[in-house]
């Protein structure tokens, strides 16, 4: 904790005490049941719940302010017509990925989310064109030039027909070069380091690289292919989830860094007291991902302004890099090492998490 302190900008220690203090302020039952009692409070996880939801508000707040170009301004020739016609493609192609991604999840995007499949048939659109933020630009390129995320996206990674073994590690080096790149690029500037903290927390969020990783690993380890897919389900994609203390909610679960502690409890065991430890996990990781919605889309101010917002008008991005320099979302990261049985293990978790998002990989 005291690492992690003395990293940040006096302005975001005050913003992160906030939250902490949020969270002290919780009903005593909800406080209670997710970090204990008073007297045997457990402020590891209280410390890594106010991260996880600062993170979730630095993104919110860069989101907010990333803004928008047009098309050409992202091309090393915006002159070049032939570049711009490929770069279009490609975002046509990525746009199609997106929306078949939010059919199968049934999850909706919000109005101001700035990746949205505009209808380009209307005159003004038209007029406008398609734009993007930086951010936007990145992502797209990801899913287009990574070929291990193409792979996903395009249902093909859990079959050895469509990729061979010796690909399949060529992908993952491709993959982790790209990570390597953006630690490099996090050292530059403030600017920087928010970008490619953000940057690799996206590409964690939304394909869970790092974590399947080490779970195919500890499958290994185990000799074991049993495991808790509903749990898995928890912590790895879009989830609806009621409240054991009323009310639901429909969200994303972002814990790139916290999950990989869960990674043990999502083998599944026998063991009368592994499944009733598992299940007491279960339930408070339900509970978190719960409050961590409140936070993020009802919890206001004693003014009523949404906490985000607060968030986002009183920090600025030296404040959010020195976030990310004691809090280290890169820290998940490893270079990956393969072996026949962890690649049939990272093939199989790949091919059950479609089959959960309602998708068909290919055989």
């Amino acid at each position: 904790m005291s690492d992690f302190y003395s990293e940040m900008t006096d302005n975001m220690k005050m913003l992160f005490d906030d939250i902490l203090a949020s969270l002290g302020q919780l009903p005593d039952e909800k406080k209670a049941f997710i970090f204990g009692e008073d007297d045997d409070l457990d402020m590891h996880l209280v410390v890594a719940l106010a991260q996880y939801i600062s993170l979730e508000y630095i993104k919110y707040a860069y989101d907010f302010n990333d803004k928008e170009y047009p098309l050409r301004h992202f091309l090393d020739n915006p002159m070049d017509d032939s570049e711009r016609m490929l770069q279009s493609r490609v975002m046509k192609y990525v746009l199609e990925h997106k929306k078949r991604e939010l059919e199968s999840s049934k999850a909706v995007l919000p109005q101001n989310h700035k990746f949205a499949d505009i209808d380009m048939k209307r005159m003004e659109n038209k007029l406008k064109g398609r734009r993007l933020t930086t951010m936007n630009f990145y992502e797209h390129k990801n899913i287009y030039e990574l070929k291990i995320i193409k792979a996903i996206v395009e249902e093909r990674l859990s079959s050895s027909k469509k990729v061979s073994d010796s690909s399949f590690q060529d992908m993952f080096c491709q993959y982790d070069k790209t990570v390597e790149d953006l630690i490099t690029r996090s050292r530059k500037s403030d600017e920087d380091m928010v970008f490619a903290s953000l940057a690799f927390f996206t590409l964690e969020w939304h394909y869970g690289i790092e974590f399947l990783y080490e779970l195919a690993c500890m499958l290994e380890e185990e000799g074991s292919q049993e495991v808790d897919y509903n749990m898995l389900g928890m912590v790895f994609g879009s989830i609806e989830i009621e409240s054991r203390f009323g009310g639901w909610a429909h969200t994303d679960s972002r814990m790139v860094k916290e999950r990989l502690v869960l990674i043990p409890f999502l083998i599944d065991k026998p063991e009368v007291k592994h499944q009733q430890i598992k299940q007491f996990v279960f339930d408070i990781i339900r509970e978190i991902i719960v409050l961590v919605a409140y936070y993020k889309e009802v919890y206001t101010t004693n003014e009523g302004e949404l906490y985000k917002d607060w968030f986002r008008k009183n920090g600025d991005i030296k404040d959010w890099a020195s976030f990310f320099r004691g809090y280290n979302v890169f820290s998940i990261w490893i270079k990956k090492e393969w072996t026949r049985k962890r690649i049939q293990n990272m093939r199989m978790l790949v091919n059950q998490i479609m089959k959960r998002n309602g998708l068909k990989p290919e055989k």
